[in-house]
C-alpha cells in the first residue's frame, strides 16, 4: 500500500555521525537463494505453516522475548519519532548488531527513509535520514558487507521503485552507511514503472544472488525484488520483479500469490508483503484488504500467511493487546538474540481504524525459538 495514506507524521532527524569497528566478511559466490535475515535457524526448520501461523497470530506457546507496540526511535537531540514500518536486519558490527530502516513524514504528503539500530530490540536510536522523498524502505547485507537497498521512491506523485547498492572502498559499504545513512550509493537505479500502472511500492527483496569480492561488485548479481502496483488505478496487486546486472528489469505480475490471498478473502488490495524461507518451505505474509468498502478503507487491512512451495494460504489474526484488527506492512526478520538464542522478529503497522484500545503505529513481537 502506498505510503501516503497510511503514516501518521513526525520529525526530520539529524545525521548522527559514529565510529565503527565492522571485521568484513569474506565474499563468496552464491547460488540465487534467499538470504540472512529471511532463513529460519537450524532449530526452526522443520516448523509446519500452522505452527509458523501461530507464532504470528501471537499464540505459539514460548514466552515472547519482547511485545511492543507504537514504537519509536530516538535521535542524538532527543527527538522522538515513530519508527514504522521497522525491518530489522541483523548485522556483525558489534556496536549496532540490529540495524532497522523504516520511514516517517517530513511534510504533508512525503515521507523520507531512516536508518536506526539498536543493542537489544528494545530501544531504538536513528541514526539519520537515507532518502527524500521516499518510504517503504528495505535492506540486505551481502556477505562482504556491502549493502542493497531499495525504497519506494516518489519524486513527483507517482511513486516508482529505486534501488540502492553500497560497495566497498576504503570501508565497507556497512560500514559508510552507519557512518552517513544519506551517503551516495555506489550504484543507483530507479526502475521503470509497471506497464498499466499507477503506482508500483513497497519494495521487498526475495532471493539473491551475488559474486562481489571485498572491493565490491554488483555486475553479475541478480536480486529478487517482489512489490504491489496499482493497476488501471483500480486495484494494488502482486509482481515478481527480478534485477539482473543491476540493469536489466522484468517483473511479470504474481497471478498465483493474487489468485491465492483473493480466494481466502483478501479481494480488495493486496500490498506489502515479506517472504521468507523456513527448512525447504517459503513463505510470505501479505497484507490485503478484505471486503473493503472502498480503496482507502483502512479498517479492512487484514495479514494473510501463503506456503509458497504447497501453494496454500490463510487469514492470519494476530492476538494483540487492546484487540486491533486492521493490520499492515509485515515483516519477519530471523536474528539471535542478545542472549545467544535464535529467534523470529515480527513487526507489523497497526491502523488507526478498528484499533479499538490498541496503540497505532509500530508493533513488534519476538519470538524465540528455545
Amino acid at each position: 500500500m502506498l505510503a501516503a495514506n497510511k503514516r501518521f507524521p513526525s520529525v526530520v532527524v539529524a545525521v548522527l555521525l559514529v565510529n565503527l569497528a565492522v571485521q568484513p566478511l569474506t565474499a563468496r559466490s552464491a547460488t540465487y537463494d534467499y538470504v540472512a535475515p529471511q532463513i529460519a535457524p537450524a532449530i526452526a526448520a522443520t516448523l509446519g505453516t500452522a505452527q509458523i501461523a501461530a507464532i504470528l497470530n501471537e499464540t505459539a506457546p514460548n514466552k515472547p522475548y519482547l511485545v511492543a507496540y507504537q514504537l519509536t526511535t530516538t535521535d542524538a537531540n532527543n527527538n522522538v519519532a515513530g519508527a514504522a514500518p521497522l525491518k530489522v536486519v541483523p548485522t556483525d558490527d558489534s556496536l549496532h548488531p540490529y540495524l532497522g530502516v523504516f520511514h516517517n513524514q517530513i511534510n504533508s504528503t512525503q515521507f523520507a527513509t531512516y536508518l536506526g539500530y539498536s543493542t537489544d530490540l528494545r530501544v531504538w536510536h536513528t541514526i539519520g535520514q537515507i532518502h527524500s522523498p521516499a518510504s517503504q524502505p528495505d535492506l540486505r547485507i551481502l556477505p562482504d558487507d556491502s549493502v542493497v537497498y531499495a525504497e519506494e521512491y516518489n519524486p513527483s506523485g507517482q511513486p516508482y521503485i529505486r534501488v540502492q547498492y553500497y560497495g566497498n572502498g576504503a570501508v565497507t559499504g556497512l560500514e559508510a552507511l552507519i557512518a552517513n545513512p544519506a551517503v551516495a550509493a555506489t550504484e543507483a537505479i530507479t526502475l521503470p514503472g509497471t506497464s498499466l500502472a499507477k503506482a508500483d511500492g513497497t519494495p521487498e527483496f526475495g532471493r539473491i544472488t551475488y559474486s562481489g569480492t571485498y572491493s565490491g561488485a554488483i555486475a553479475g548479481s541478480t536480486l529478487e525484488i517482489t512489490h504491489h502496483f496499482y493497476y488501471l488505478g483500480q486495484r494494488d496487486i502482486e509482481a515478481d520483479g527480478t534485477l539482473t546486472n543491476f540493469k536489466t528489469w522484468s517483473s511479470p505480475t504474481d497471478t498465483t500469490v493474487d489468485n491465492l490471498v483473493t480466494n481466502a478473502g483478501g479481494n480488495g488490495k493486496i500490498g506489502d508483503r515479506e517472504i521468507f524461507k523456513v527448512g525447504n518451505q517459503v513463505f510470505e505474509v501479505v497484507e490485503a484488504q478484505v471486503n473493503p468498502k472502498s480503496g482507502s478503507d483502512y479498517g479492512s487491512w487484514r495479514l494473510f500467511l501463503v506456503n509458497k512451495t504447497q501453494n496454500t494460504v490463510q487469514k492470519l489474526s494476530p492476538v494483540l493487546s487492546g484487540g486491533a484488527q486492521s493490520l499492515g506492512n509485515p515483516t519477519v526478520s530471523f536474528v539471535t538474540l542478545p542472549t545467544g538464542v535464535p529467534a523470529l522478529v515480527f513487526t507489523c503497522f497497526v491502523f488507526g481504524t478498528n484499533n479499538y484500545a490498541t496503540p497505532l503505529g509500530g508493533h513488534m513481537f519476538v519470538y524465540p525459538f528455545e
